[in-house]
């Protein structure tokens, strides 16, 4: 079969539609791992393409002449988006709410973690002038993900009782 020719048992999904869950449900089946454990792996991996686009976002503002402070804020809201998609998708259970108001918790609780990620990155930058900002985005950003993880579990991806 050429790469232009597709099997008739079904057609492709576009790749905008592929649903990755059920593989990753067969992998945790195949492996002896606690849930928990695949959990924080998948909020972990989440939480790398987080970083990616912080770091990204961050460097690409602070580089153009956007001052610290502002490319630091705006670069973790644009990754707080990301990964509430993303740990939507992979990571939590559905909760049973509306999409808006399961954001509106995930924001809640990331305005607590990331504002305590973004004093940490500043604390940090102030105290060693010589270190590279994105150093210190990294080391706040792994501080602060088992507070992120514990309050999005608890809060904003709770499951509503009987849903």
């Amino acid at each position: 079969m050429s790469l232009s020719q597709t099997s008739s048992a079904s057609p492709p999904v576009p790749a905008s539609q592929a649903d990755v869950r059920p593989w990753l449900r067969r992998l945790e089946g195949a492996l002896p791992v606690p849930p928990l454990v695949w959990r924080i792996a998948r909020f972990l991996m989440v939480g790398l393409v987080g970083l990616g686009v912080d770091s990204g976002l961050f460097w690409s503002l602070y580089r153009t002449g956007v001052s610290l402070e502002i490319a630091r804020a705006l670069s973790l809201a644009v990754a707080t988006l990301v990964t509430w998609g993303l740990n939507r998708l992979f990571t939590f259970a559905p909760s049973g709410r509306p999409p808006f108001r399961e954001l509106i918790r995930y924001v809640g609780v990331a305005l607590v973690a990331q504002g305590f990620n973004y004093g940490l990155f500043l604390i940090l930058v102030r105290l060693d002038a010589g270190a590279h900002p994105l150093l210190c985005l990294v080391a706040s950003a792994v501080a602060t993900a088992a507070l992120s993880f514990t309050g999005q579990s608890l809060i904003a991806f709770r499951r509503i009782k009987g849903g």
